[in-house]
């Protein structure tokens, strides 16, 4: 039986996304019955969502699911155990949307709402063992009558105090155990949340809650700081002066139940307001969302993890339809399509059919005209925008429907249904309805005749897809997700995964330094009396705005006791800040990490409130200061080309293992996926690296002559083939090879394009210098060897007779890296696969470039001679050669196609160890004759790269007949 697809299938319609650029995040062990999100958090506002998405921009028209968005039918229930995320049950404020599942969905009013549903009040603890805070603090010195001994806890009072003061007044004949019982007694006694008891000197503190939350503070009892007293002049005093409460534990799994046809929530992220309806017959999309622990200090880079099981759909409604046998899409550049007013030049990228229309002119139009025999569905397809414009549509001359696409902060391609309409000849017109300076987009027109099987592949073993954990196919979907896409598309051949050059690492934060400020604080030595109080918040809030902070100052304080009761307080949960105490003098600390142009608003103000008290306060400054956000770059170009994707974020180059936690646990999962399929993969890495750091003291970066380091257009740093490179790059393939393993499949490896840069300028600057030979490492291997300077090559058309050393060393340099990783691998993994990835055309000359004036074309080139290292390159040592040719591909040129796939066979490598990656971005080039071409060639695997653009633009599946059919005709 075909599969069919199922609302809510964790494995079919769920995707994740996460802050950048400091969150990672991705889904593994993805099924009907549950999945895992896990990554890493590197700061403290990092979060993580699970989406929900009823239109659907990943797979491939013939397997992607027509947008519904009714789940009123619906009853979802699931148990959830997270690690190292904001509890169900934390009392914090909600920085970041955590305590809510929040559906955007269009009411009765025409108008798309976000609605937000408490989730805690949906979520009930698998078991009630709750486990409460507490703290030891123990006396010391000699016991004096009339001196008291005491403690605060930064807890309200009953009374509507900010903080609950007990003490215990030393009468004769007391010991420490007795004054320490005495305290305890007064405590449980006085309060109506905190018990105490004690055991010999020392008094064990416990809050437990009261109320609703009696026995239920778990682990929001971790924060409250309790601090000690005397009276002045006593004997006695606190062998510690603060304990924090620990052991404070909420119950570790809760069942989530969300009864989608009674749900009710508010339309302010303030969870205030209004209890209303959601109404759930059209929402758009629903968001799970996690968000990174509270921590007591500046924040610890923290794996964290959420298992969600037992999940079960209930109800009716929940059964998917795709676009069945005979379904078509007029595109927006076929002959079905007249356009009218001003529309600009048609855009080529990821959309159906490669192209898609727009135009900012009110009044423009779209007019499709088609004829169908049978009873059929009708979509629009567009894309949401912010500043999208309102879509009118008219078929057949007939009343109008309105759509709005406009998507504040959102981008995606959807399918907007029209209706079902009978046989017959249409007109369908779509036009531009305003308001002035939006766009409206046109992709395609679908006629589908919905079905709820999926065709049922039969697998071509030869051909494969490549995918890429830096797109959102990959890195956002579910690993079984990816891997079942391929599969289902007929899709046999050896899988290429390329890991990426942006996300698989761990980064580090180098140079920062979070905003801080100093109050310092004195009183008379005849103790405190009144209150003082901090206001705190936004600079560009006015003085009444800011949050006040007040300590009521005890009689027995002393300017130390007043700064730790000021830590005690704010450490209880102000999300913005966190505090310290040295004597008496505060600290107050920034969470949010410096950025690097700073605002009002993200500029921290203090002051000091005209109070009652006789403590009195001085600040260091007026706002959070000397915060620093990180270490610049050494260059302007590359702070103006890197800084926006890295806010100087640098890839941790130190730490075991070099994968982070999200790439690591997803891809174990895809391997072990693909191999459920019987289908085999290689792992591929290339020299890239988002966050590598380009400055001359860290060496990873190639360089050109004049000390410019090579930037991609991915964005990456181009990292070189020194030591400290080699080191980080040896750990990132032993890392991989131990996830394969561990998923069941024999190491396959790949060298993805591990070549020195073929261009005399980066590709983002776009200044030619030189060839990018020029790292410290490099240079001085040379002098080293020849005993003299390496020569400048201007460019990749220089006559490499003239420069033998040159092209010796460095065709050497490139064999070594690659030798050294070759040999640690067989070393822990004796049976790992390894393949080149070798791109013909980039390294041959003549290539895109034009040739300088008065420079020829050299054969072989000097790109070829220094990127190709053939004592090290050979079948022996390599299982497999991939050959490249995308200029070639998309140049038209079929013949060099040919040629570049002949190199494998010519450098010695059998039919067998023989592969080929093909380009397919773009429509209109031959890659399909380019395939056959290759299949002639008899090669092990054909690669098609890659899946988000096979599945976006629409290619035709292999196992899979063309789209169009008879039942137009």
């Amino acid at each position: 039986m075909s599969e069919q697809l199922l609302k809510l299938s964790p494995h079919r319609d769920l995707q994740c996304f996460f802050l950048t650029p400091t969150a990672i995040a991705a889904i593994s062990g993805a099924s009907a019955s549950g999945y895992t999100l896990s990554g890493t958090w590197r700061q403290q506002f990092d979060w993580a969502v699970v989406e929900w998405d009823r239109d659907n921009a990943y797979e491939h028209p013939s397997i992607r699911y027509l947008p519904d968005g009714d789940l009123s039918g619906l009853q979802l229930s699931y148990q959830e155990t997270r690690t190292s995320c904001i509890p169900f049950e934390s009392n914090l404020y909600p920085t970041v949307d955590w305590p809510s599942l929040r559906l955007w969905a269009t009411g009765s009013d025409g108008v798309e709402h976000v609605y937000f549903v408490p989730l805690a009040s949906l979520a009930t603890p698998v078991t009630q063992d709750y486990q409460s805070a507490s703290g030891i603090m123990t006396v010391q010195g000699t016991p004096q009558v009339g001196d008291r001994v005491g403690l605060s806890m930064p807890v309200p009072s009953a009374s509507g105090y900010p903080e609950q003061h007990y003490y215990y007044q030393v009468q004769t004949g007391d010991s420490l155990q007795s004054i320490a019982a005495g305290l305890a007694a007064n405590i449980s006694a006085g309060s109506l949340d905190f018990a105490a008891t004690s055991a010999g000197e020392s008094v064990t503190v416990t809050w437990n809650g009261s109320g609703a939350t009696s026995g239920k503070t778990g682990a929001n009892g971790n924060r409250i700081t309790i601090y000690g007293f005397t009276s002045a002049g006593a004997t006695e005093s606190w062998a510690s002066p603060t304990v924090t409460l620990t052991g404070g534990a909420f119950p570790p799994t809760y069942t989530v139940s969300i009864d989608f046809g009674n749900l009710s929530g508010y339309q302010d992220v303030s969870l205030t307001g209004t209890w209303m309806l959601v109404p759930t017959t059209s929402v758009r999309k629903m968001r799970w969302t996690w968000a990174a622990d509270l921590q007591p200090g500046s924040f610890a880079r923290t794996e964290y993890q959420v298992v969600v099981a037992n999940w079960q759909v209930t109800g009716t409604g929940r059964q998917w339809y795709v676009a069945g046998p005979g379904s078509r899409r007029l595109e927006d550049s076929g002959e079905s399509v007249a356009y009218s007013g001003t529309w600009l030049a048609p855009a080529q990228g990821n959309y159906s059919g490669n192209w898609i229309h727009s135009t900012q002119q009110i009044g423009a139009t779209a007019t499709f005209t088609y004829w169908q025999n049978e009873s059929h569905s009708l979509y629009l397809g567009t894309q949401t925008v912010s500043d999208g414009a309102t879509a009118l549509v008219t078929i057949n001359g007939a009343t109008p429907q309105t759509f709005n696409l406009d998507t504040p902060g959102e981008q995606d391609l959807i399918r907007v249904p029209l209706g079902v309409l009978p046989a017959g000849s249409y007109t369908v017109t779509v036009a531009h309805d305003g308001p002035s300076g939006t766009t409206l987009y046109i992709d395609f027109l679908e006629i589908a005749f919905p079905t709820v099987n999926l065709p049922a592949p039969s697998h071509d073993t030869v051909l494969t897809l490549a995918t890429d954990w830096d797109t959102y196919h990959s890195q956002a979907l579910p690993a079984e997700r990816t891997a079942w896409m391929i599969q289902q598309l007929g899709f046999g051949g050896r899988v290429n995964h390329y890991t990426g050059a942006l996300w698989f690492y761990e980064i580090v934060m180098p140079g920062h330094v979070y905003a801080s400020a100093q109050v310092t604080f004195s009183m008379p030595s005849s103790g405190g009396s009144g209150y003082t109080q901090l206001l705190i918040g936004p600079s560009n809030l006015s003085t009444s705005q800011l949050t006040a902070i007040t300590h009521y100052n005890l009689p027995d304080d002393t300017s130390a006791t007043v700064a730790e009761a000021f830590v005690c307080l704010i450490n209880n949960g102000y999300t913005s800040i966190w505090a310290s105490a040295a004597g008496n003098v505060l600290t107050i600390t920034s969470r949010a990490m410096t950025p690097i142009t700073a605002a009002p608003s993200t500029t921290i103000a203090l002051s000091i409130a005209s109070g009652t008290g006789n403590v009195t306060a001085s600040l260091s400054s007026a706002t959070l200061t000397g915060g620093v956000a990180g270490t610049p770059y050494d260059d302007s170009m590359t702070d103006q080309y890197l800084t926006p994707y890295t806010q100087y974020w640098r890839t941790d180059l130190t730490t075991i293992p070099r994968i982070n936690r999200a790439a690591r646990d997803w891809s174990t999962a895809f391997f072990a996926a693909l191999l459920s399929y019987g289908i085999d993969v290689v792992a591929s890495f290339s020299t890239e690296l988002l966050n590598a750091d380009p400055g001359v003291s860290a060496n990873l970066a190639q360089r050109q002559s004049d000390g410019s380091p090579i930037l991609v257009a991915t964005p990456a740093v181009q990292t070189n083939f020194s030591p400290g490179s080699l080191a980080y790059w040896t750990q990132v393939y032993l890392d991989m090879a131990g996830l394969q393993a561990a998923a069941g499949v024999v190491p396959y490896l790949q060298f993805g394009e591990v070549q020195w840069w073929y261009f005399p300028s980066s590709q983002l600057t776009g200044v030619a210098v030189s060839m990018p030979f020029y790292d410290s490492y490099t240079t001085s291997q040379f002098e080293a060897t020849y005993g003299t300077a390496m020569a400048v090559i201007a460019d990749e058309y220089a006559d490499p007779s003239q420069f033998p050393n040159e092209v010796t060393l460095l065709s050497t340099l490139l064999g070594q890296h690659m030798a050294s990783i070759r040999m640690a691998l067989r070393s822990q993994y004796p049976d790992c696969r390894l393949e080149i990835l070798y791109p013909v055309d980039t390294n041959a000359t003549p290539n895109s470039n034009p040739v300088p004036a008065g420079e020829s074309v050299h054969d072989p080139s000097l790109d070829e001679l220094v990127n190709y290292p053939s004592s090290e390159w050979t079948p022996q040592n390599y299982n497999s050669l991939k050959t490249e040719s995308f200029t070639y591909t998309y140049g038209r040129n079929l013949t060099e196609s040919l040629q570049a796939m002949a190199v494998s066979a010519q450098k010695g490598f059998p039919d067998s160890s023989r592969s080929h990656l093909i380009g397919i971005s773009d429509a209109t080039a031959p890659w399909v004759r380019e395939v056959d071409l290759a299949r002639h060639e008899g090669l092990e695997s054909i690669v098609l790269f890659a899946l988000d653009q096979f599945c976006l633009i629409g290619y035709p599946a292999p196992s899979l007949p063309q789209r169009r059919s008879l039942r137009q005709a």
